[in-house]
């Protein structure tokens, strides 16, 4: 009677752990859902983040392509908890009454953030010319920045062929 008992035990344990596409007991739900923005930084330097579920689960990409071409790039998958919790916040901005912004700086040189949200009901498109992203675009920016920032390393390498020679250069004193 007793290893009936820890049979059932270890069964229901085991059951409940095994389910690992769901959140707290239900299924994750796509929806088409996809979110994404691209930051031009003009001599055809840009920057973006995507996230989506449609073709390969939920995930999210970051990428970033310097002016002479080079082209930096990582992806991997999110949970589903992880997913919603940065839907939920894009969500939250009431993104699809958002139009180009208004309150931008629009001065020639700033990049143009080019955003892009879809899910089963609706599809937006806007931009915004701008050094520093203003609200509420800039609640669409940071939950994107910040999960596919989390845990990762640096994309691409920032510094200067000239600097990293001056390293160089003191490195042999």
């Amino acid at each position: 009677m007793k290893t009936l008992a820890l049979f059932l035990f270890v069964a229901a344990c085991g059951a409940h752990h095994g389910n690992t596409n769901t959140a707290e007991g239900e299924s994750f739900s796509c929806r088409d859902r996809f979110v994404s923005y691209t930051a031009a930084l003009g001599g055809g330097a840009e920057r973006g983040v995507q996230m989506d579920c449609k073709d390969a689960g939920p995930r999210i990409k970051r990428w970033r392509i310097t002016r002479d071409g080079k082209h930096d790039e990582d992806t991997r998958s999110l949970d589903p908890p992880a997913f919603e919790k940065v839907w939920a916040e894009v969500d939250g901005t009431g993104w699809p009454n958002l139009h180009d912004c208004a309150n931008g700086t629009m001065d020639k040189g700033d990049p143009v953030y080019t955003w892009v949200i879809v899910d089963d009901q609706n599809k937006s498109t806007f931009k915004c010319q701008t050094r520093e992203v203003p609200y509420p675009y800039h609640d669409l920016t940071d939950p994107l920045d910040l999960m596919a920032n989390q845990g990762q390393k640096q994309l691409g390498d920032d510094e200067p062929a000239d600097a990293k020679a001056l390293d160089e250069k003191d490195k042999q004193r």
